[in-house]
């Protein structure tokens, strides 16, 4: 299929959303910091379900928000765990999927297209699974294990060159499934551990931090292949997976189940409230 296809075709799931969007009010706790409180409340009262998160509008700051506030103290574990996740997600991921009947071809299975539309669908399945789990498991458990099996089934692949061949497709897909998993979290995440006041630009960030890596990924792995082999660019993909382990495992906090004003609270207070 020619490539301008290819990318033209994601215009219609653009399309899709632009028009789905048309009308869609103001979040409640913004249209609070803008001094809108009345309007705000019959948002709440028309969209939100649960009357504890309708009631925590209260709780909600007016302070304004500057891009240093990312990386004051109170934030700058927020802003430095959701870019470095968000980026060690989806460098390996838009690497081996934008070429994943090249990287499969080169592990000899075939053509590696069947392989290819194996591995995005279960990246689908791997999104829809972490829908289906995040208000049950809470939002660590679908992060950090996740990421660490993505590691450990890149070094597989990495270290173990003559492997069965199903055993590599095996654990391809087991890392697109998985890597799936913890990377749907990213449009979770940053709505729940910013503050109303700098949400966007904390979004902002780290969605800008890890196009960074989406790129390097894509325009890097052919060069990987080629002049270093499989074996060891699957081998650098698994160490990008476990800083990205390391680093939710340190920094991610739990927010399943908390209000929203507790969540994105500052660190540096949360930490005084829990000593007192």
């Amino acid at each position: 299929m020619d490539w301008r296809i290819i990318l033209g075709s994601s215009t219609l799931p653009a399309v899709i959303l632009f028009a789905a969007r048309l009308g869609m009010p103001e979040s409640p706790r913004w249209l609070m910091t803008q001094g809108r409180t009345e309007e705000a409340r019959q948002v709440a009262h028309d969209y939100l379900e649960s009357p504890s998160e309708a009631l925590d509008l209260s709780n909600e700051s007016t302070r304004p928000g500057t891009f240093g506030m990312l990386f004051s103290r109170g934030y700058w574990r927020a802003t430095t765990f959701i870019s470095v996740f968000w980026f060690c997600a989806v460098t390996p991921y838009f690497a081996i999927a934008t070429f994943a009947a090249s990287v499969l071809s080169d592990y000899g299975l075939g053509d590696g297209f069947g392989g290819a539309i194996g591995i995005n669908g279960l990246a689908l399945a791997g999104v829809l699974a972490s829908l289906a789990l995040i208000d049950r498991v809470g939002r660590r458990r679908l992060t950090i294990p996740q990421q660490w099996v993505c590691a450990a089934v890149l070094v597989v692949i990495g270290l173990w060159s003559s492997a069965p061949s199903a055993l590599i497709l095996a654990c391809f897909l087991i890392f697109a499934f998985a890597n799936a998993m913890c990377t749907a979290l990213t449009g979770v995440y940053p709505g729940e551990i910013f503050p109303t006041e700098i949400r966007g630009l904390g979004t902002g960030f780290a969605t800008a931090f890890s196009r960074v890596g989406a790129g390097l990924g894509t325009f890097l792995l052919p060069l990987a292949m080629h002049h270093l082999g499989a074996g060891p660019t699957m081998l650098i993909a698994a160490g990008i997976c476990v800083v990205g382990a390391a680093v939710s495992q340190a920094l991610a906090p739990e927010t399943m189940g908390r209000p929203l004003s507790e969540t994105s609270a500052p660190h540096a207070d949360a930490a005084v409230e829990k000593k007192a």
